[in-house]
């Protein structure tokens, strides 16, 4: 399975890298690294100074924004660009359950849909699959000055999948609980304690 993680943005509301953000003792990104270890990862940076210097301190894939400053939605695309067909995740999303990402997958893979999207009251479009038939309308958007993955999706084959299925693998769902300030830490570590190792 390909999963592409979106390093993104440069965490002005929590007031650093989110790469660098300790959450238990651990960096978001060293959490990621293990976490996805078993699957074939590659990670999005904003840009190449991004990506070069993460590659100096980690081993992993790092790829760029072929589209700078212009959010998730170029690095989704760059990811289908690179990668084909994968299933994304934030860098800030620390408790996804490797399970939920299977399932999105591979139902994904059986609708042949460009992207099935998680979606209780909202669509969560950064824990999610996308085809690589996606691409070229997501380029399209960026092209047209659109920055919200939303609108192309507008234009695309999606299905919408019920978070409610997903809490066979993920009784909480927390796997769509992000990090981005400072009282989202405070909580994640709030969790992060209650939990094992092994759960996150």
């Amino acid at each position: 399975m390909k999963v592409a993680v979106l390093v993104g943005g440069v965490g002005r509301r929590i007031g650093m890298e989110k790469t660098e953000v300790m959450l238990c003792g651990k960096k978001l990104i060293e959490w990621v690294l293990e976490k996805y270890s078993p699957f074939q990862t590659v990670f999005v940076c904003r840009d190449e100074k991004q990506a070069e210097k993460l590659s100096s301190r980690y081993e992993a894939e790092f790829i760029w924004d072929l589209h700078k400053g212009v959010g998730s939605i170029a690095g989704i695309h760059a990811a289908l660009r690179h990668f084909g067909s994968c299933v994304v995740a934030a860098i800030d999303m620390p408790f996804v359950k490797p399970e939920v990402l299977e399932h999105l997958y591979k139902e994904g893979e059986k609708a042949g849909c460009d992207a099935l999207i998680p979606k209780h009251d909202y669509p969560e479009p950064l824990l999610a699959y996308y085809a690589e038939s996606a691409a070229d309308e997501l380029e399209r958007a960026i092209l047209q000055g659109i920055r919200k993955i939303l609108v192309p999706l507008e234009r695309l084959n999606v299905v919408y999948y019920p978070v409610e299925k997903l809490r066979k693998f993920d009784k909480e769902l927390i796997s769509f609980f992000n990090i981005n300030t400072p009282d989202d830490l405070k909580r994640a570590e709030e969790i992060c304690s209650k939990m094992s190792t092994e759960g996150l």
